[in-house]
């Protein structure tokens, strides 16, 4: 086992949660012309099309705007629900979701992530999100984009098929959507992990990174989880980590189990204070990533945690998160670079992700 300790980030960094939105919670994208200076939360749950064509390869499905003072941080988070793909070419294709925030002065701010789909595979999800501070005022312009390519070919135009994601109309409990919060308070923050770079992790071991978040402005129930990109090593030349990872199978299977404790700050000897641990429910458990989907973005969290008001307890909440890989292939957890997703733990208010119905 070892283990890591995560670095703070400046507010400007990926960050990816799981985001369930309740039907009621829709609300519309602001138009330019309103003269509101600072929008709330904006909720899209209407993608602009319920269909991907490979050989269009780039494809808007949301798109909203909002209105913001300079200086305000902002979580904006979109997850693609895919149900099924069909005429696919050679056999699979890669699916990279970019969410890209543009300002009014022309700064834009993105994050990505993605991975394979292919004909009678199962339903799933592609999550991406990133916190940012709004560098001036005025109307600002999210999109959430997917580009489709021939898994390894993605330097020119490949790849061949289509592809049907879940609008609410389809699942009203498990749904494509667009997510923007209301300004956050000063402490919400993100931890980039893990530190040194990509990670491998061999079968049969495990991967520790712990630290700690001062959440001691906060005014009632935190949500305290992380998100994480992690890759099964089915070859040694991609992700370049895995020519490390020792035997590789093309074709076979890898197993990772996640697990996320809290524990708040003790400051005197003797004194219960507040832990949690996340649920299957939020995340926790057994995952099995598949040579056919290769990459995996993986959402853990603890949605409500509540510190301990004794003066025994601090405000600081001390953070393990532990990826476990079982038999099979290696896995590659992933730390991210500018662009491309970031593996992340994150602090933010309970209530700026509504709860799903």
């Amino acid at each position: 086992m070892t283990t890591r300790v995560f670095t703070a980030l400046s507010a400007v960094t990926l960050l990816v949660a799981a985001i369930a939105i309740p039907a009621s919670s829709a609300v519309a994208a602001p138009r330019a012309s309103e003269p509101r200076s600072s929008d709330g939360a904006v909720i899209d749950v209407k993608p602009t099309t319920a269909t991907l064509n490979a050989k269009k390869r780039h494809t808007n499905f949301f798109v909203a705007s909002f209105n913001a003072e300079a200086g305000e941080t902002r979580f904006v988070g979109t997850e693609l629900v895919v149900l099924d793909a069909k005429g696919t070419s050679p056999s699979e294709l890669f699916l990279g979701v970019t969410l890209s925030c543009t300002s009014p002065s022309g700064r834009v701010t993105s994050a990505e992530a993605g991975r394979n789909v292919w004909p009678a595979g199962s339903s799933f999800m592609i999550p991406v999100g990133f916190t940012f501070v709004t560098d001036v005022a005025g109307l600002h312009r999210c999109a959430a984009t997917v580009m489709m390519c021939n898994p390894g070919n993605c330097a020119s135009p490949t790849g061949k098929g289509t592809v049907r994601i879940v609008t609410q109309s389809m699942n009203p409990r498990n749904y494509s959507v667009l997510y923007i919060s209301p300004a956050l308070p000063s402490w919400a923050n993100t931890l980039r992990v893990p530190t040194t770079g990509d990670r491998i992790i061999k079968p049969n071991t495990s991967f520790d990174m712990t630290g700690s978040l001062d959440v001691g402005g906060s005014s009632g129930p935190v949500r305290i989880g992380g998100i994480f990109s992690i890759t099964n090593c089915i070859e040694k030349a991609y992700p370049t980590v895995c020519k490390s990872a020792g035997a590789t199978k093309i074709r076979g299977t890898a197993l990772a189990t996640l697990s996320l404790a809290l524990k708040q700050e003790v400051l005197t000897p003797g004194t219960r204070c507040a832990t949690a641990v996340a649920t299957r429910a939020n995340g926790a458990g057994l995952y099995r990533i598949t040579w056919q989907q290769h990459h995996a973005v993986m959402s853990i969290y603890v949605p409500d945690f509540d510190l301990t008001e004794d003066p025994g307890c601090g405000t600081t909440v001390d953070v393990t998160v532990t990826v476990k890989a079982g038999k099979g292939n290696s896995l590659a957890l992933e730390s991210g670079s500018k662009k491309k997703i970031t593996s992340v733990v994150y602090a933010i208010p309970g209530d700026i992700i509504p709860s799903q119905v």
